[in-house]
């Protein structure tokens, strides 16, 4: 099969600034982008944990060391939850995109991406267990609230939205007798992990208008370069990816899904559940490019392309925040070596 097309930038990346992720990004991956992250720089590297502070005191896993436990009279309300500053991060990472594609540095066709997690994930990690299940939907609220915030200040034809998902499969693992070792992942919300999972998915789906794109960021965590669980294999990855082309396809497209792949598996086995992939015109990125690993990285293309049987695109596992800087050039000359150009539909 020909070389994967295309490369895509799950989201953080070691640099400075939004204008360093940008023009770096356009030079070491030419023709390869179809959209581009600022890259999550300086509080945001961290995934979800920059958002600690968003929540009240008394509802955090872990509450600032002089806060009493929360009173039996509190209720946690929408005020209660503060400014999450996806929006602001969002315009002032516009700005310098818009900026850059005006003077022909970013090319015309490469949509500016933003990516958020699923209100699963930082109420899972940073909220007390007994106040999840209230805190779930304020949280949702307020993404909804920057979410279209965001749309209202940039234009549609201009955005891609991508949701990134780890914490769940954290979950749909448990539920399947696989827990964490780190004690998280407790399902809060009463059996049927799929169906909560997909129902809040399609309510942040329904909130990205007709021509932003939308994607999704599978993922198995990153914490210490260390998954929370290994996957067994990509079966339960094809499984959400096929429900969420059933359930939200009928409302709005979904332009691309990424998936992990873990260096040491260039198994049959692993890739094998691509065979039931079911996710039409819809583009596919593996994220199988580890760094200074060429060659295992065309290993698992050729598996892949075994497994899957049709064109797809590659990446790196999960976002390179917390990649040493050093990494970044091997991943994009890799990158760049292993694929071919992006024809942007």
């Amino acid at each position: 099969m020909p070389d994967p097309i295309g490369v895509h930038l799950v989201g953080s990346v070691p640099f400075a600034s939004a204008h360093e992720v940008f023009t770096k990004a356009v030079e070491l991956l030419p023709g390869r982008l179809a959209t581009l992250s600022d890259g999550e720089t300086g509080q945001r590297s961290t995934f979800v944990l920059w958002q600690e502070t968003v929540f009240p005191d008394e509802v955090r896993r872990f509450p600032s060391k002089h806060t009493a436990a929360s009173p039996p009279s509190f209720e946690c309300r929408l005020e209660h939850i503060g400014s999450l500053g996806y929006f602001e991060a969002a315009i002032s990472s516009y700005q310098v995109f818009r900026k850059l594609r005006d003077t022909g540095v970013i090319p015309e066709n490469i949509r500016f991406q933003i990516c958020l997690p699923t209100p699963l994930n930082p109420v899972c990690l940073l909220v007390d267990e007994k106040w999840q299940n209230k805190v779930l939907p304020l949280y949702e609220a307020r993404l909804i609230e920057d979410i279209e915030r965001i749309q209202e200040n940039i234009a549609e034809s201009d955005l891609a939205f991508q949701f990134d998902m780890p914490c769940e499969f954290g979950f749909l693992e448990a539920e399947r007798g696989r827990p964490a070792s780190s004690g998280f992942f407790q399902p809060f919300f009463g059996p049927g992990t799929k169906e909560f999972i997909l129902e809040s998915v399609i309510r942040l789906s329904k909130s990205i208008r007709p021509r932003a794109h939308l994607g999704f960021h599978l993922c198995y965590g990153d914490g210490g370069h260390r998954h929370f669980i290994e996957p067994e294999s990509m079966h339960l990855l094809v499984e959400i990816s096929n429900a969420l082309v059933r359930q939200v396809e009928p409302f709005h497209p979904i332009s691309w899904f990424h998936m992990p792949c873990p260096k040491n598996r260039s198994d049959f086995a692993y890739y094998e559940p691509l065979r039931r992939l079911a996710i039409g015109e819809t583009k596919l990125f593996l994220g199988l490019v580890h760094p200074h690993d060429e060659n295992g990285t065309r290993e698992r293309i050729k598996v892949a392309q075994l497994a899957y049987g049709k064109s797809f695109g590659i990446s790196t596992e999960c976002g390179m925040g917390r990649t040493p800087v050093g990494d970044i050039r091997s991943i994009f000359t890799i990158s760049k070596a292993v694929s071919s150009l992006y024809t942007i539909p």
